[in-house]
């Protein structure tokens, strides 16, 4: 048999896809989705801003008109329209997506690894276990680079997080904080994420950028527990779900269509924003615009040399200048309406907006790490 597609892994970017696919005018007759894992524990929480359709059911469930940032001497909430920041617990989306296929006869899921894909001229093939499947498309959200080049930037993003829950309510509902710095910087750019659930129960995440992709988890632990005293006040809580990973944070050039036959989405799709680690509305529009190609309608890429230039700028300073990054993020949220760091972050401002946002920066940083740039160009 010969599927129309073959979606190769279950998570963000496979179920992404299948979503958007089973809403579009596409016509199709068979699926295959394959992954090892059933997809039925909540291993992460996403959480994006958008001035429109959040697509998702699950997404209305959490979500707030403004966001907070704090320093040491600096706490500042803003409303943020036209964006509404929202958030979704991974369990929820899994179980939306995985509803809709249930209940569509024509998608078939196996649970299995896979271990071989062969692009082939006019079909694709996927091995899983002992067996081989065909496909004329393959959407692809696993295959990873096999050799990063040593002149790539390569650092992570790591988290531990967990859902609290108190007897008493303490928390504001309406105020959640993207980033808090509130914490100590010695060995990495690190801060807090705080989204208040409900008025006794949050999530509390602990973030650092680093260049190493391990971490210690029981030193994350520690640093939650001294935030949760120190600047929440709270004494007594209960740990009713905890999370824990790393996000890459890089500027390899990921190939999102490897072969005609084939899409990549996701991570592998280059979906994550290189100095932030958001990925979930990134995966979203790449989902679309991947049905208006397979649809005879490839959209105009809109030129983002520049945000590539930025990233890398910002990726090098949090690798060579750790301390200066909080002092710039410190800069960016001050002097900033917070709706225009989410737009600048979402790559979307025009160039006289992106003029204003990086004068109101520090610019020694910024101008040492452009200089040594292109002194080692120049080298080379």
């Amino acid at each position: 048999m010969i599927y129309d597609y073959i979606v190769a892994g279950a998570g963000l970017g496979g179920l992404s896809f299948i979503h958007h696919l089973i809403a579009s005018e596409i016509p199709f007759a068979s699926i295959m989705i394959i992954d090892h894992d059933t997809k039925n524990t909540n291993d992460r929480t996403w959480s994006f801003w958008t001035e429109n359709n959040a697509f998702y059911k699950c997404a209305q469930k959490q979500h707030w008109s403004e966001l907070g940032f704090a320093s040491d001497d600096y706490l500042r909430f803003e409303a943020i329209a036209p964006y509404t920041y929202y958030t979704i617990h991974s369990k929820e989306f899994y179980q939306e997506v995985f509803d809709k296929i249930r209940a569509d006869k024509r998608i078939t899921f196996l649970q299995e690894k896979v271990s071989a894909i062969i692009h082939e001229d006019h079909l694709i093939s996927v091995q899983a276990g002992d067996q081989s499947y065909h496909a004329e498309y393959l959407i692809d959200s696993i295959t990873k680079p096999k050799a990063i080049p040593s002149d790539i930037l390569m650092l992570s993003q790591n988290f531990v997080g967990w859902t609290i829950q108190t007897e008493k309510p303490v928390f504001d509902r309406q105020k959640p904080i993207l980033m808090d710095f509130r914490v100590a910087q010695q060995e990495a750019p690190s801060f807090v994420y705080f989204l208040p659930y409900s008025e006794n129960e949050a999530l509390v995440e602990y973030t650092q950028f680093s260049t190493d992709f391990h971490f210690n988890q029981v030193k994350f632990e520690s640093e939650l527990e001294n935030y949760i005293l120190d600047e929440l006040g709270i004494t007594s809580y209960t740990i009713i779900e905890r999370e824990k990973g790393n996000i890459p944070m890089t500027n390899y050039p990921f190939d999102a269509k490897p072969h005609k036959r084939v899409f990549r989405i996701g991570t592998v799709g280059g979906d994550t924003k290189a100095t932030t680690g958001y990925t979930f509305m990134n995966v979203q529009k790449h989902a679309k615009s991947i049905i208006q190609e397979l649809l005879g309608h490839p959209e105009t890429i809109q030129e983002k040399g520049r945000f590539d230039f930025y990233d890398t700028l910002l990726l090098q300073i949090m690798k060579e200048q750790p301390l200066m990054v909080k002092k710039i993020m410190e800069f960016l949220f001050k002097n900033q309406p917070i709706a225009r760091v989410l737009k600048f972050l979402d790559e979307e401002t025009t160039l006289p907006e992106e003029m204003m946002i990086l004068g109101q920066l520090p610019w020694q940083p910024f101008l040492s790490t452009l200089m040594k740039r292109t002194r080692n160009a120049v080298i080379s």
